[in-house]
């Protein structure tokens, strides 16, 4: 068989795999999880999407996916990229928001850019309702945290180390500083996130207004952003500036990254990959600083402890590199990770350990309050993340994988994730928590393009079908409105 009708072939099957999807999600009688455990839900009959609003976000995708095929072929061509790759991936950058912001704008009314205001639901997350009405005195309730979260629940609150208070309180704070500022961003929202703040919310004050607009905004800038190190890791694991490019150029269109927008878990990804990126420099320096990345994380959420044992592995498993160099490596990032660390225990007086150790217990009686059936999870697991991903990309993925051209952070990622899935760590709602991960899995997607020969037009046509996946799940379904 030709590389051309490999090729083809891969295509077909992303074709055929995504009218399987958009047939499953029509059909109300196929559960989307476990019934009884964690299904994800359908939009609702008087949902209706805006044709013209579908038809200038799909117009925003064609535009990107065009953008990305010139990268590649411009990339590919370039015997000195190293000035172009500075440019290009400045611009993906900018195109990367834009391709995300043209994909909620296809999202029917209250499902694109409205989502913001779901910062400001108790039940979807609480980060807000917390800096609002206990966080008067920020140092006493740092202070306080490791009691504090003996006692939460199991849920969004009682599993989160306080980083994500922190942040919404620094955001109160600054739009409360400057009020102009919040006047700003408060008169310049779009109508239907106005609307979307009246209806939902009610009467706020308008700087609360303004700072959840400014923590969606930075989110969607940082899960944008996330192309960058993402490029950067895959220079950094021997990979060439095209097919670099195809893994980087992928991700704004991941459908998680999309539809859990703007949960802060599509925020963890930028740093996740930076971390990594960093350990492929195999220097003490990157090592250090990937330890530091890892103790932001770890202020934010434990899904960190599992993006530390891929920087261990990484550095473990680094090629033509001594153990005793491997070694200094590791204790360069563990040095990196303590080091900030220890001092913000010194600073505030709360012990992180004992915050990371009670997190913990409150995610296991997660699974006490609310069992799940260990073996269809197991199934159900892996079909989550394909979509998560993005179908036309998962199957490239495999292709990647098959044909032993990933590499080793994609092999190291799924090894992760496997182990997570055996050990009942994750079992349901992986397309939400295993985002972090995905851009890893890119790599062997971009590594599958190129084992196929698959040039500007292939990346092209795989990008239009991420674009497709990412407009039919908005249509069908939602994942972020808590029961409302």
């Amino acid at each position: 068989m030709s590389l051309r009708v490999a090729r083809l072939l891969v295509l077909v099957v992303s074709v055929l795999l995504l009218v399987g999807l958009a047939l499953v999600l029509r059909d109300p009688r196929i559960p989307l999880g476990v019934p009884g455990e964690w299904t994800w839900a359908r939009l609702g009959d008087a949902v209706e999407p805006v044709a013209v609003n579908v038809g200038l976000g799909s117009v925003g995708l064609v535009l990107y996916a065009g953008f990305v095929a010139i990268g590649r072929r411009d990339l590919g061509r370039s015997t000195r990229p190293r000035r172009r790759e500075a440019a290009w991936l400045a611009a993906l950058l900018g195109m990367g928001v834009f391709a995300q912001l043209a994909a909620l704008m296809a999202a029917p009314p209250g499902y694109g850019l409205a989502k913001m205001v779901t910062l400001g639901l108790s039940g979807s997350s609480g980060y807000y309702t917390v800096a609002r009405s206990e966080m008067g005195d920020v140092a006493a309730f740092l202070g306080d945290y490791p009691e504090w979260i003996r006692e939460q629940d199991v849920y969004h609150i009682g599993t989160h180390p306080p980083g994500l208070f922190l942040t919404t309180r620094g955001a109160l704070a600054v739009m409360n500083a400057f009020p102009a500022l919040a006047r700003t961003l408060d008169e310049a929202l779009p109508a239907e996130l106005a609307n979307a703040f009246r209806e939902i919310l009610g009467p706020i004050p308008r700087a609360d207004r303004a700072a959840l607009v400014l923590i969606g905004a930075l989110t969607l800038l940082a899960c944008a952003g996330t192309a960058v190190p993402l490029y950067l890791l895959m220079r950094g694991s021997g990979c060439d500036a095209a097919v670099s490019w195809s893994a980087a150029s992928l991700w704004p269109l991941v459908p998680a990254a999309i539809l859990f927008q703007p949960t802060a878990d599509t925020a963890f990804p930028l740093l996740a990959t930076a971390a990594l990126a960093l350990a492929t420099r195999r220097g003490p320096i990157a090592a250090g600083a990937a330890g530091v990345i890892l103790a932001v994380g770890m202020v934010f959420t434990l899904a960190f402890l599992a993006v530390g044992l891929m920087v261990g592995l990484m550095l473990a498993t680094s090629p033509g590199v001594s153990i005793r160099h491997r070694a200094g490596l590791i204790l360069a990032t563990g040095a990196g990770f303590l080091t900030p660390t220890l001092l913000g225990w010194l600073a505030t007086g709360a012990n992180p350990f004992v915050i990371w150790w009670w997190n913990q217990a409150n995610h296991a009686g997660f699974y006490v309050e609310h069992p799940r059936r260990y073996a269809a999870w197991l199934l159900i697991n892996p079909i989550e993340l394909a979509v998560a991903l993005g179908v036309p990309a998962a199957v490239w993925a495999v292709v990647g994988l098959a044909s032993g051209r990933a590499p080793r952070v994609s092999w190291i990622a799924l090894g992760v994730l496997v182990l997570l899935t055996l050990t009942g760590r994750s079992l349901s709602e992986v397309a939400r928590l295993w985002i972090p991960f995905c851009p890893m899995l890119l790599a062997a997607s971009a590594a599958g393009l190129a084992r196929l020969g698959g040039g500007a037009v292939s990346l092209g046509v795989t990008t239009l079908l991420m674009a497709v996946q990412v407009v039919v799940m908005q249509l069908m379904i939602q994942v972020v409105y808590p029961g409302i």
